[in-house]
């Protein structure tokens, strides 16, 4: 049995998704951008591949079906592996994918009768809540959902449309690369366990730029993170440059966006600390971020060398976090959150 894209509620199975577009074939593609935001990171080829790709993107129902299987279509991707991570009533099963991508094959399955912690069996209909992460650096489209014959299939619309919103402002870090597994990145554990729907805005070599915040794209985040400045130290050949990119940007995110509580990662540990670029060395550019962003009642700032041990055995390349640490980056940075917090529970302001 195969779920009917034309129902008005197709998108309701599509969870940290900004919109669901229907392509030309019929295939549905969920994506995180506006069309305006499209428009900004189309100017290069490397950033509209990753801005096209849906990280932090799941498809997510209740059903009591003993399987379901993803006819896929792959595109261009950002690094050449596919994967797809499942979990059952929220519990991790297991990861489907392949490397390189052309060796993904057009039907993905997922056997939904793993033993865990309720003990399903083939013979049990029992309902279940599946959410399956879509391979994050990869442009995938879902050309077919398909379950068991005679399954009930629910959406979870109502169980996510009052939580509250998380907002991913950053680089490829943001975006998971380079982590193999989709729900590894750390927006993605961070929003499931503060329970948050999430928007992944993370592009893979982008910098402070305010043309990256739409207003109006009519989110209402109750909470921010923004985690740049890794790129800016490579790119720019002026200090004073970057010091104006950074002030644009936090101003504008904070005049959109005055209610959110906004979480600034300064850049994490790199292999390449010691070198002095144009703008000097790393420390002083988290320190020049870490001024600016202090300006902002709003905005709290971050220590990026406590997100992820300084060791390159937790890093893929000396830049890009790998799985593990990733799931360093996420505790760390939960911890920050709820510090924060407990900093302000006395008042009647919370974070989350």
């Amino acid at each position: 049995m195969f779920l009917d894209f034309k129902e008005n509620n197709i998108k309701n199975y599509f969870k940290n998704a900004y919109d669901v577009k229907i392509c030309e074939d019929g295939s549905l593609w969920p994506v995180r951008f506006t069309d305006k935001l499209f428009s900004v990171y189309n100017k290069e080829e490397s950033r509209r591949i990753r801005s096209f790709c849906p990280s932090g993107v799941c498809i997510e129902l209740v059903t009591d079906s003993s399987f379901l299987n993803l006819s896929v279509k792959t595109l261009d991707f950002a690094r050449d592996y596919a994967y797809f991570d499942l979990y059952i009533d929220d519990v991790f099963i297991e990861t489907v994918g392949a490397e390189p991508v052309r060796d993904l094959m057009e039907k993905v399955s997922f056997d939904l009768c793993h033993m865990h912690l309720n003990g399903k069996f083939k013979d049990d209909k029992r309902k279940q809540k599946i959410t399956i992460y879509l391979p994050h650096l990869v442009d995938v489209r879902i050309k077919a959902i398909e379950i068991e014959d005679g399954s009930v299939v629910e959406d979870c619309y109502n169980e996510t449309k009052h939580k509250k919103t998380l907002l991913c402002l950053g680089d490829s870090i943001t975006q998971g690369m380079t982590a193999k597994n989709p729900s590894s990145a750390f927006p993605v554990q961070l929003s499931r366990i503060l329970g948050m729907n999430m928007i992944n805005h993370g592009i893979g070599g982008y910098v402070f730029n305010e043309e990256s915040i739409d207003e109006e794209m009519g989110l209402n985040p109750d909470l921010i993170t923004v985690a740049y400045g890794i790129n800016d130290w490579f790119k720019y050949n002026s200090t004073d440059y970057f010091k104006e990119m950074c002030l644009n940007f936090f101003n504008k995110l904070t005049t959109i966006y005055p209610g959110a509580k906004i979480f600034t990662i300064t850049p994490i540990w790199c292999s390449s600390e010691e070198e002095f670029k144009a703008i000097g060395y790393l420390y002083e550019t988290r320190k020049v971020i870490e001024k600016i962003a202090c300006k902002f009642k709003s905005v709290y700032v971050v220590d990026g060398l406590k997100m992820v041990p300084n060791m390159p055995n937790y890093f893929v390349d000396g830049i890009h976090p790998n799985d593990l640490g990733f799931m360093h980056y996420s505790m760390n940075l939960l911890n920050e959150i709820l510090a924060a917090e407990y900093k302000l529970s006395s008042g009647s302001t919370t974070i989350v």
